[in-house]
């Protein structure tokens, strides 16, 4: 499994969020300036993020984003599965999976144990304890 670089972004802009104080929201131009990142990929994330319920959208003037959780209550699992879907390090780890020989593959089942613990970890990893 390798994190991308939208994931890397995001997992940023979520602390930048978080690191603004509580009700307080940010225009995705001012988290572009702060960290280095263009406007539209910002606008790509934030998409995904809203769509997964860890951030909201502010109307008006004086709009922005804001997180829709306690910072305490969202993982980096969390934003990964936002971003990139679901966790897996092969295929044949994922819901459905698309491999067949999975009953006659030795490892899979070591596989399987590697991913839910790598899910475990990611899930656990909490954007408050970074601030």
């Amino acid at each position: 499994m390798r994190v991308t670089t939208k994931t890397e972004y995001a997992v940023r802009a979520i602390i930048c969020l978080a690191g603004t104080g509580k009700g307080l929201s940010v225009r995705t131009r001012e988290i572009a300036e702060k960290e280095g990142i263009s406007r539209f990929l910002i606008d790509q994330i934030f998409m995904k993020l809203r769509k997964s319920g860890l951030i909201k959208s502010i109307r008006g003037r004086s709009g922005g984003y804001v997180l829709a959780k306690d910072p305490k209550k969202i993982s980096i699992g969390d934003i990964i599965k936002s971003i990139e879907g679901p966790i897996y390090i092969l295929k044949c780890c994922g819901s459905g999976s698309p491999c067949k020989k999975t009953s006659l593959c030795k490892p899979h089942s070591m596989w399987k144990r590697i991913n839910a613990d790598i899910e475990k970890v990611l899930d656990k990893a909490k954007i408050g304890a970074l601030l």
